[in-house]
């Protein structure tokens, strides 16, 4: 790459602060080359490129046909415990089986949180993208699943992908500079890659070896994977930790890191037997206003779904993400007169319900919440709001004439986790807790919507309808009944060596 060229790929489209780091990293590459005597301009590149392919294994990791990436770790979720102060951990276990000349992946994924275990294969088979649930022998067909999307954070932490992804000549690579890390002299490559993904990476000079990968974010934290204690299976190199930081913030942290290369794979791509499909899955793509009750509407899309109930001089909310004013002004629509929103309920604490406040406020509700997340409120709102614009919730509080009952129960969710009932119509919503995108069939059951039901059976209502926060399904009080009957105890399947240990 020339200087003239390196200059006009790193100015176009960058905003002020990511303009400012890559200057510097330019002013310090134009440097190495006028002190090399103007060394042709792509010849440091390639000579360290050549280096690291090398460490990585050379021919073997270049002309490898397939690679196994085992990579078993514990992820770090900051606002996703049941109280605000901590944050809560879940195991993420992957398998992801590229098949290079295919263009093929299937990846095998156990998860586990605090109540629950998934046990999932990704398939990508050349032609569609499909998820099959081993736990329930039920599969989804997904369209967004491709050969590019299946796996794509495994590969992105796996420096042995990078080493081999640096040689295929699809990235924009410019060299910039020595840097000390760790005691030991590093060389930075600065990449930028077809998908439009910027990093740079710090390799060691010695060895040739990644030892870290920095993706800057200009509006907000940035992201560093950290490679240490490399080993060699199959005559290629990886690293077998991996740690994960988000800012300062650890975020993931290895627990197994293994590869092989070649594996034996035609087995992932064939259609295993005694599966069927878990049914229709609703189109959320665009805005939709349901009427629950004469008083009742649930509006939204995508992931963000809201309950308002007008109580004949405003409307009471609850729940949902971003998007509030649009689902607000849709269910005026309907209703045929626009009303203030006088209450937003926030069910709990975690980070996607907070997305819903600033606007909430903005439209002069007050914030229905309880103590233990007041310093929560405070912090995810632009205003410092007043006492008189938070109401509290004591185990119990009524609004709208009795319109709107909310409730202060404890789930295994969040300590503090608001229920809106409305008497009138027996509709409870909530969310995280029984939401599916299946259009009619009974919806896949985990161990928090069994307490759920316990919860909700132990308040004496009679409940009509679940409506949820993630989704537009409704449940019938008979369809969340044949759900949580249905749930046993997670046993990992003979021969699944992934959840072999719980």
């Amino acid at each position: 790459m020339s200087i003239p060229s390196l200059l006009s790929s790193f100015r176009s489209g960058l905003d002020e602060g990511t303009m400012f780091r890559k200057t510097v990293s330019l002013a310090v590459t134009i440097a190495v080359f006028l002190s090399a005597g103007l060394a042709q301009a792509g010849d440091i590149e390639d000579a360290i490129i050549t280096k690291v392919v090398k460490a990585y294994g050379g021919d073997a990791l270049v002309t490898a046909k397939s690679i196994k990436i085992i990579d078993y770790s514990k992820s770090l979720w900051p606002g996703q415990s049941e109280v605000p102060s901590q944050p809560d951990f879940f195991r993420d276990n992957a398998e992801l089986t590229v098949d290079f000349l295919g263009k093929r992946k299937s990846m095998l994924s156990w998860r586990v949180s605090r109540t629950a275990k998934d046990l999932d294969r990704f398939v990508f088979d050349g032609q569609k993208g499909r998820i099959y649930d081993v736990l329930n022998h039920k599969y989804s067909d997904e369209p967004w699943l491709t050969y590019s999307t299946l796996g794509a954070r495994v590969i992105r932490a796996s420096d042995t992908m990078i080493a081999r992804n640096l040689q295929s000549g699809t990235d924009t690579v410019v060299y910039g500079g020595e840097v000390a890390y760790r005691g030991e002299i590093h060389q930075k490559l600065h990449v930028a890659t077809s998908s439009g993904r910027e990093h740079t990476l710090f390799i060691d000079k010695a060895s040739g070896l990644i030892s870290k990968k920095e993706r800057y974010r200009p509006n907000s934290s940035d992201l560093t994977y950290v490679f240490s204690n490399h080993r060699q299976a199959d005559g290629v190199t990886y690293a077998q930790d991996m740690n994960f930081f988000v800012g300062d913030a650890p975020r993931q942290v290895s627990v197994d890191r293994r590869i092989e290369l070649n594996p034996e794979m035609e087995q992932l791509f064939t259609e295993p037997k005694g599966y069927s499909g878990w049914g229709e899955i609703a189109d959320t793509t665009e805005m939709r206003v349901q009427k629950l009750a004469s008083n009742v509407y649930h509006a939204g899309k995508g992931r963000s779904f809201s309950v308002f109930i007008d109580t004949g001089d405003y409307f009471v909310a609850a729940g949902g993400e971003a998007g509030l004013k649009d689902k607000l002004q849709a269910v005026s629509r309907v209703v045929g007169k626009e009303k203030p929103l006088k209450y937003m309920v926030l069910t709990h604490h975690h980070n996607e319900h907070l997305r819903a406040l600033n606007e909430a406020v903005e439209l002069g509700a007050n914030i229905v919440t309880v103590e233990d997340h007041l310093s929560t409120v405070h912090k995810n709102t632009a205003a410092d709001l007043p006492s008189d614009r938070l109401s509290m919730v004591n185990g119990k509080l009524s609004v709208g004439n009795g319109a709107v009952e909310i409730y202060d129960i404890t789930t295994a969710h969040s300590k503090h986790y608001l229920l809106v009932y409305v008497p009138e119509a027996k509709i409870v919503f909530a969310e995280d807790h029984y939401g599916t995108e299946l259009v009619s069939a009974v919806p896949r059951v985990h161990k928090d919507m069994v307490r759920f039901r316990e919860k909700i059976e132990s308040l004496g209502f009679g409940v009509e309808m679940f409506v949820d926060g993630h989704g537009p399904r409704i449940l019938t009080n008979a369809e969340f009944k044949d759900a949580t009957d249905a749930y046993g105890d997670i046993v990992c399947p003979e021969g699944y060596m992934i959840c072999a240990k719980g």
